[in-house]
């Protein structure tokens, strides 16, 4: 077996493949880029425009600026071929759609069920996709679990630095989004930022952003797990367009922040470590030639550039 000197692996006689369905360039984006836009461009008239009323702006804007990061993350992971390059797009979803699901049942009374014309439809919309995707995802994932074949050989692994704010990031968010969604009314009185009358935040909202910290939590430790560039590149091109976004959304709604709470200033380092992770992301955007993985007898497999 021929190998770069670098590699340490040996190559599976076949691939993987990253199958329709949890590879999704079209339905993913548009389902999520439909949710964003009201939430991100229409912050301050939720109570119109949205599934449910969500005060202070911030708060709408905030999951806005995330459902455009992940509208990237299913883009970029799209564009891989093997299902070891993309999946980190996958754990992210598995994380995140149930949590919105059962948030969503839980509170299924403070949405816009009953008012008329868009308001209708974007509550509908919201209260079917997150009925039907959790189930939809499983279905996808055994499917695609069920296609033979192996992981291509690690080849850049994440520098230690990167992996070392990684880390950072899952233990804070991994345990923040779980009490977060578990004691909404317990945590949102420290939250980084209030409502207009300085009261806490709702418990749907707080749920709703807890599924966020949990998928960006799970996101950092799964790209610590994988330790391969090409592995987590779709996760990395996600960060420029939280980060940057997140400071718009402060840009706009900075008002609401509680600069006296201490957790103000960990979400503006978290936005830092993000920052971090963009600029590498960006700086490694362009995915190599693809290898051509060849077929071999007795149980070999031959990697040549």
């Amino acid at each position: 077996m021929v190998l770069p000197p670098m590699q340490a692996e040996r190559a599976p006689l076949v691939l993987r493949p990253f199958t329709n369905g949890m590879r999704s360039p079209v339905i993913a984006p548009v389902v999520r880029g439909t949710l964003a836009i009201p939430l991100f461009f229409f912050s301050a008239s939720t109570a119109t425009l949205f599934a449910w009323t969500i005060e202070p702006p911030l708060t709408a804007c905030i999951l806005g600026a995330n459902y455009f990061a992940s509208v990237a993350l299913a883009m970029w992971a799209a564009r891989e071929h093997w299902w070891a390059n993309g999946r980190l797009s996958a754990s992210v979803a598995l994380v995140f759609a149930p949590i919105t699901t059962i948030a969503t049942f839980l509170h299924l009374d403070l949405f816009h069920t009953g008012s008329s014309g868009w308001t209708l439809f974007i509550t509908w919309f919201w209260i079917v996709a997150y009925a039907v995707y959790p189930l939809q995802l499983l279905w996808m994932l055994r499917k695609q679990l069920m296609t033979p074949g192996g992981d291509p050989p690690r080849t850049q692994p994440l520098p230690g630095w990167l992996k070392a704010i990684l880390v950072s990031q899952a233990l804070v968010l991994i345990p923040l989004g779980a009490v977060m969604f578990a004691a909404p009314k317990t945590i949102a009185p420290g939250w980084p930022w209030a409502q207009i009358d300085g009261s806490a935040i709702p418990p749907l909202s707080m749920q709703a952003l807890s599924a966020w910290a949990l998928a960006f939590g799970v996101l950092a430790a799964h790209a610590v797990r994988e330790n391969d560039l090409n592995r987590v590149r779709c996760g990395l091109l996600a960060f420029p367009v939280m980060v940057l976004l997140h400071v718009v959304a402060l840009l706009r709604f900075g008002d609401a922040m509680v600069w006296d709470r201490p957790s103000a200033y960990l979400y503006m380092a978290y936005l830092g470590s993000g920052a971090i992770v963009a600029v590498y992301g960006i700086r490694n955007w362009r995915k190599p030639p693809e290898p051509k993985w060849i077929e071999v007898p007795k149980q070999e497999s031959e990697f040549t550039e």
